[in-house]
């Protein structure tokens, strides 16, 4: 899933359950940051203390990409989270979709009230279990499991097979964990693919706008559970899901590049068209994937040229503070517990 899934979907899920948008900015942020969240350093302050940063994604085929410690603290944790199905252990580790798993994963912020990260902890939540749909059938690890083969995707011509060749013989050399053989088409809303998984033979066929909208109605229910436990986040009557099935189902099946998606998705939010008024907060909805951190921390230069870093003022209630307590809670909640609890020991 991409950006106008993890932030754009999740916005208006958020606006649609009665939160107002700042509220839902928030959540709909800590979720597209869950991709973005990718500087792992240590930042030492200049004006005192430090702050260790959470990895919650990876840049592929950079060092420690396909380390063990990366598969199962990011990937498994956040991205591709196990499915407890199967008699084997690897099998277990498969992401399914909305397994009993990830809805225990996705109710657990519900339960935090009182904590400063609880929206983040949402929004977290809410990209993991949104995942499980297009990730369905792939484990966030190194396996031979996330072997494909007869991929297919859907054109104006017909069934084609990808370019991408080089990708695939590649993944079979060096190993891979989630979709990667089969990127982009997994995350692509409105892609239509096929493919065969070696290991158990099945012949597996998706549209993936199908997948998204059954996704975002799973995300609109547990939104509407975590306001009926924290109801102070909800300022207005909420949109009923069937008004939102068929725009949105829309908006996934239209194809383009993502930029071009998001800006449909940002019209239908200016004209009102997703069932709440468009208000101030809603107008020309952006994500900056720096915006978080340039409130909490200042970046000048030293002598030498270096990055030096300065804790703002308010960096203790910052977003971006919040959000990385909020990956370290979710990380040490599924690892530590969720999985844990099941047999699954990976940490």
């Amino acid at each position: 899933m991409e950006k106008d899934f993890h932030f754009y979907t999740i916005y208006v899920l958020c606006r649609a359950n009665g939160m107002p948008p700042d509220v839902a900015k928030v959540v709909a942020y800590a979720s597209q940051h869950t991709d973005d969240a990718k500087n792992g350093h240590v930042l030492e302050f200049r004006n005192g203390g430090r702050f260790e940063q959470v990895l919650t994604a990876h840049k592929f085929l950079s060092p420690g990409s396909l380390s063990t410690a990366t598969q199962y603290g990011i990937y498994l944790t956040f991205h591709f989270i196990p499915g407890n199905i199967g008699s084997r252990f690897q099998e277990k580790l498969v992401c399914r979709r909305d397994s009993e798993i990830a809805k225990r994963m996705v109710a657990e912020p519900g339960w935090l009230q009182g904590k400063a990260y609880q929206l983040h902890r949402l929004g977290i939540a809410l990209h993991t279990y949104a995942d499980t749909w297009l990730h369905s059938d792939f484990s966030g690890v190194v396996t031979e499991l996330n072997d494909l083969k007869d991929i297919q995707v859907m054109t104006e011509r017909g069934w084609e097979k990808p370019a991408n060749l080089a990708r695939q013989a590649l993944s079979h050399v060096i190993g891979h964990p989630g979709h990667w053989e089969a990127d982009p088409y997994p995350d692509e809303p409105f892609r239509e693919w096929r493919f065969v998984q070696k290991y158990s033979q099945a012949q597996i066929h998706r549209k993936n706008w199908e997948l998204c909208r059954d996704a975002a109605n799973a995300a609109y229910q547990s939104i509407s559970a975590f306001l009926e436990y924290n109801p102070s986040f909800r300022t207005a009557q909420a949109v009923p899901w069937e008004h939102l099935a068929d725009p949105l189902t829309i908006l996934y099946k239209t194809a383009g590049s993502l930029d071009e998606r998001c800006r449909r998705w940002r019209d239908m939010i200016n004209l009102s068209q997703l069932g709440f008024a468009c208000e101030a907060g809603d107008k020309n909805i952006v994500y900056d994937d720096r915006e978080w951190f340039r409130a909490a921390v200042g970046v000048e230069k030293d002598d030498a040229g270096n990055d030096c870093y300065l804790r703002r003022e308010d960096f203790p209630r910052s977003h971006w503070k919040c959000f990385h307590d909020a990956a370290a809670s979710h990380r040490f909640f599924v690892l530590k517990e969720l999985l844990a609890q099941e047999g699954i020991i990976c940490c």
